[in-house]
């Protein structure tokens, strides 16, 4: 399993929903948006829980592997919902200076 952290605290869950929810964080911060995500994460009682996280360009998380004997909250559906996500978001869009390399290479096409 992997510890998520983030500004106020942390969460235990599995490692694949951990993955992605840091992909999705990463895309998220590329194109300057914020999403708010329900995973399942271990509980101290060890219990399953659920936690929100608002996640978008200012988000600083980090993940961490964590031996437990706790089972793993998997949820496939939910990796692969946000693996969508991710991949929907795609290339952020060009910053202005980007573009203007673009044309001062392309002049001599005008």
């Amino acid at each position: 399993m992997r510890r998520v952290y983030y500004s106020s605290g942390s969460v235990l869950t599995a490692d694949s929903i951990a993955a992605a929810v840091l992909e999705y964080a990463e895309a998220l911060a590329k194109n300057g948006r914020a999403d708010i995500v329900a995973v399942p994460v271990v509980l101290a009682s060890g219990h399953v829980g659920t936690a929100t996280l608002l996640i978008g360009p200012t988000s600083q998380l980090a993940s961490v592997t964590e031996e437990s004997e706790l089972p793993s909250p998997d949820d496939d559906q939910l990796v692969a919902d946000l693996q969508d996500r991710s991949r929907r978001l795609g290339s952020p869009k060009p910053a202005a200076h980007q573009y203007a390399e673009y044309l001062t290479a392309h002049e001599d096409y005008e």
